[in-house]
């Protein structure tokens, strides 16, 4: 499944055109967690937003929970 990882703060949304496949909503849940975190880190500009995140059904190539958390740490 695609999931898609939404910006919102107090300006508006950044919409994510792109998303990442992800095998089960959990992984994507992660990514999100770890989105969040490196936001967090940005310093005050990013303080107070969040990530959304939507999935979207599609039938192609999927990533492990082993590869979002290998990405976040790539992050």
């Amino acid at each position: 499944m695609r999931f898609f990882f939404h910006i919102a703060d107090r300006y508006g949304v950044s919409l994510d055109g792109i998303g990442c496949e992800f095998v089960e909503e959990d992984a994507a849940v992660l990514h999100a967690r770890c989105l969040a975190a490196e936001l967090a880190k940005s310093g005050e500009f990013f303080r107070g937003s969040f990530v959304l995140v939507a999935r979207e059904t599609s039938a192609s190539c999927h990533a492990s929970e082993d590869d979002s958390a290998a990405s976040c740490r790539d992050v």
